[in-house]
């Protein structure tokens, strides 16, 4: 049941993350407004998670300093790899791709970093 409600945080952040990095894009290099939109997500993701999702264990404080610290680790990773398929790849052409592509390696990263974040059980 957790992972689904986690699925489900994680769908409402990332639609908050993926529409304003469609947004951006536009007038922004891709690494730029992904920077810009997956802060947005994440500050989303942590409310809904820390409210809804888990069982926390931990204070307030120590949940927002270990999970900032593992979303800034997942930002920077999908800006590494938002970085290497539009610079390397035919995803250059289609930053939204992308970002779907990018979505789908840092979900996995979440999930393990945030059970430790919230000190789940």
């Amino acid at each position: 049941m957790k992972i689904v409600k986690f699925f489900t945080s994680s769908v409402v952040a990332t639609a908050v993350d993926f529409c304003l990095y469609a947004l951006l894009v536009i007038h922004l290099a891709p690494v730029t407004a992904h920077l810009i939109s997956a802060s947005t997500g994440m500050v989303v993701n942590f409310v809904l998670q820390r409210r809804w999702v888990f069982t926390p264990t931990r204070g307030l404080g120590a949940s927002l300093v270990y999970s900032l610290g593992f979303s800034l680790g997942g930002i920077g990773l999908g800006a590494v790899i938002i970085y290497g398929l539009t610079a390397w790849t035919m995803l250059g052409q289609l930053p939204l791709a992308a970002k779907v592509v990018t979505i789908g390696f840092v979900f996995i990263y979440n999930y393990l970093t945030k059970k430790i974040a919230f000190g789940d059980r």
